[in-house]
């Protein structure tokens, strides 16, 4: 029976009991005995008229008395109503368009008691799929592919292929992202083949991924008279130790020195997390890290540091033990280790003795030996050879006390710091305060980090480093305060921090008040003060600004001893060092995925590729690629690169793209795809809201927990408290029938 199922349809043989009324009602039967008596001949036709009605009276008590058996046993045994069912007992079950929507995203691997979301979500459909009629026409979209269906407009002939396939989805790591999915629904619902239309969404109902938007929609589709069912495959737990990120610290990874890294960790476990032991691997090699207590709630940035030994890509990933959600215990990235890094100093007023130029305590400082004696490639020009030979492409480039530069050669430096070159800048007397204003800093717009105001001669000692997170000058705040202070400083010059161009000046009323000498304050994003030198105006020392993809240190002091004695001490070879570490071009942006996003390779326009292929996630053979050429006309054709993409990055993981070039020759990229860590926020919706978001759609929304029956939520919904209150109904109504038959008349 489609339309009424019983869970416990044995106890529907109780209803046989309903005949015992009938049993008792013969046996009590009342029995009488003809007397003659003389008055009787007086009642006999009064008694007549009466019969008919009291045997009716009996019978409708009697039949009341059966029918509370028979309601009693029904509700015992469980009845469930199928809506399914039901529509085609009334004759309405004409042809749909059945389109069904599995979520197959990163938080639907939330297990409880051993079964996850995606897993009770299989079940419902494979209890689901037999109930559709089978001419109906059958759409299976998945959430992280919702322009590509697995199945469209196909008939339900064959339940069992269908059933498998469902059985077969894997979780991916991305972003259910539901505007975009439901959008995917309404064209596929445009096409559709019949004039009615079911969508069925397959979900946790966590709140990541659910836009305010989808309310268009929703009126859109009540207007259409489509059915919106939701079965929720999510449960109330929330508990999950989270890591959404691992960052490469150092810009660039060079072969000898160490390489410092960041893991991201989130306890919204609900209790303190400790004792925690997570794995740090490089290469494929795991070493055990120990990580601080996080209490419920927080989270920390945890310090990470790997060296390596050879030039070339390395695998580096961090990973916490399983818990609940397994999917977003992992990171990785890929790591483009480098045997050394190009530096361009240019000289803006070169030395005849050794020592005595612009730049040259710049050149030693980072030519000397350190964990890797050729980690540097110092390139020394004068400003004038820096003007009239080609730019080049170094990582980092210094301009130490030039005089001026012209508007042509600013807009270059500026296109190059825009593309990731890093870049330092360091003042001396010679250089022209009005046009470093003009062409570099344009009040603010540039890629000078102050204004240059002027000189100030006055002398002290020693500078301090400001405490911020990933700062270059980081390795200076880890040394004493003594080795800082003995610096000798005998002129600096005064910049003139950004300032908010739309804050308004404060409005007051009478004398000004006197104010205390304060730093300027940063009102401009990207702009930081990273170093302030030690007078009683704590002036900025080194100011750094974040231009496109490159950063720009401003250094307000000379590089050589013409203002300072810092060039003949070690911590100014320690700054700079690191500082050109830091800055440096970097391509590690490149290489960090999210699930969905296309990888892709640019390769020149006159290079020829062959066997084009990518290496995905789990084994299995390389998928081959399509190399993308140039679409532009004319002149510019010539210089498109060339494009080597793959957009199928749902789960999470190594991919290694290999393709041969006729001129580089075999050639390999990895990619290191991570999940979307908005996923990791499991944070549930509740069905108020939820209806709210569809507007005039009324969604119909069947919860299958952890505990839930799968099949009875796919049949329908108990009806046993329907049956119930009839049953008292019922009962209330025979007491008072009984006894208004029993007076007396």
């Amino acid at each position: 029976m489609e339309t009424l199922t019983f869970l416990n349809s044995p106890l529907l043989w109780g209803g046989l009991l309903a005949g015992i009324p009938i049993l008792i009602h013969l046996l009590y039967r009342r029995q009488y005995r003809r007397i003659d008596w003389a008055p009787m001949r007086y009642l006999k036709l009064s008694i007549q008229r009466n019969r008919r009605r009291i045997r009716i009276e009996q019978l409708l008590l009697l039949l009341l008395r059966m029918a509370a058996v028979v309601l009693l046993f029904f509700l015992v045994s469980r009845p469930v109503m199928h809506a399914e069912g039901l529509s085609r007992w009334l004759g309405t079950s004409s042809r749909t368009n059945r389109i069904v929507v599995l979520d197959d995203s990163l938080s639907m691997g939330y297990a409880e008691q051993g079964t996850s979301a995606l897993q009770r979500g299989q079940d419902v459909l494979a209890e689901l799929l037999p109930t559709f009629g089978a001419k109906d026409a059958f759409t299976l979209v998945l959430a992280s592919a919702p322009t590509e269906p697995v199945v469209r407009e196909v008939e339900l002939e064959n339940v069992d292929d269908l059933v498998a396939m469902v059985r077969g989805v894997r979780r991916t790591e991305v972003l259910s992202a539901w505007e975009t999915i439901l959008g995917s629904v309404d064209e596929l619902m445009a096409s559709g083949s019949y004039p009615m239309y079911e969508v069925t969404l397959v979900t946790d109902l966590r709140r990541a991924g659910w836009e305010d938007r989808v309310q268009e929609l929703g009126n859109r589709w009540a207007g259409s008279h489509a059915r919106l069912r939701v079965f929720d495959v999510g449960t109330v737990a929330t508990d999950n130790v989270a890591l959404p990120s691992l960052e490469q610290v150092d810009r660039v990874a060079l072969v000898g020195s160490p390489t410092r890294f960041t893991a991201e960790i989130v306890n919204d476990s609900g209790g303190q997390l400790a004792g925690l032991e997570a794995n740090f691997i490089v290469d494929g090699k795991a070493s055990l890290v120990r990580v601080p207590d996080i209490a419920a709630g927080e989270s920390i940035r945890l310090p990470l540091s790997a060296t390596f030994q050879e030039a070339g890509q390395h695998d580096v990933a961090f990973e916490l033990p399983e818990d609940p959600l397994p999917g977003d215990n992992r990171r990785s990235t890929v790591v483009d280790v480098r045997q050394s890094m190009m530096v361009k100093i240019v000289d803006g007023e070169p030395g005849s003795e050794p020592l005595s130029g612009e730049s040259d305590f710049l050149a030693l400082a980072l030519s000397l030996a350190g964990d890797a004696s050729d980690a540097f490639r110092v390139e020394v020009v004068t400003d004038s050879e820096w003007v009239s030979t080609p730019a080049g492409n170094p990582d980092v480039l210094i301009l130490a006390g030039v005089p001026h530069i012209a508007a042509e050669q600013a807009e270059l430096v500026a296109e190059q710091v825009a593309a990731g070159t890093g870049a330092m800048i360091f003042l001396a007397d010679q250089v022209d305060p009005d046009n470093y204003n003009q062409v570099l800093y344009k009040n603010g717009n540039g890629l000078l980090p102050a204004e240059l105001v002027t000189t100030d001669e006055a002398e002290f000692s020693g500078l301090t480093i400001d405490a911020t997170e990933g700062s270059p000058l980081d390795a200076l705040a880890q040394l004493s305060p003594a080795a800082l202070a003995r610096v000798k400083i005998r002129k600096t010059y005064e910049v003139k921090l950004p300032q908010a161009a739309d804050a308004p000046p404060a409005l007051t009323t009478g004398p000004p008040e006197p104010q205390p000498v304060a730093p300027s304050p940063e009102a401009v994003e990207g702009v930081h003060v990273l170093a302030r030198w030690n007078n009683p105006a704590a002036t900025p020392a080194v100011v750094q600004k974040v231009y496109g993809d490159g950063n720009v240190l401003l250094w307000t002091v000379a590089a050589d001893r013409s203002w300072s004695d810092w060039p003949t001490e070690a911590s100014y070879v320690l700054a700079v060092r690191e500082a050109a570490r830091a800055i440096a071009r970097s391509d590690a942006r490149f290489r960090a995925f999210t699930a969905g996003q296309s990888l892709s390779v640019l390769v020149p326009a006159s290079h020829n590729i062959t066997l084009p292929s990518v290496e995905t996630p789990g084994g299995g053979d390389p998928v081959k690629l399509v190399v993308s050429k140039p679409t532009l006309d004319g002149p510019t054709a010539a210089q498109s690169p060339q494009e080597i993409d793959y957009g199928d990055t749902r789960r999470a993981g190594l991919y290694t793209m290999s393709w041969h070039d006729s001129v580089s020759g075999d050639m390999t990229q990895e990619f290191a795809v991570n999940p979307d860590a908005r996923e990791s926020r499991l944070e549930r919706m509740s069905l108020d809201e939820f209806d709210e978001l569809w507007g005039a759609l009324e969604p119909e929304v069947v919860s299958v927990g952890a505990e839930s029956d799968t099949s009875l939520a796919v049949r329908g919904r108990e009806i046993w408290r329907t049956f119930a209150l009839g049953l008292f109904g019922l009962l209330v109504f025979e007491a008072c029938f009984a006894r208004w038959t029993g007076r007396q008349r």
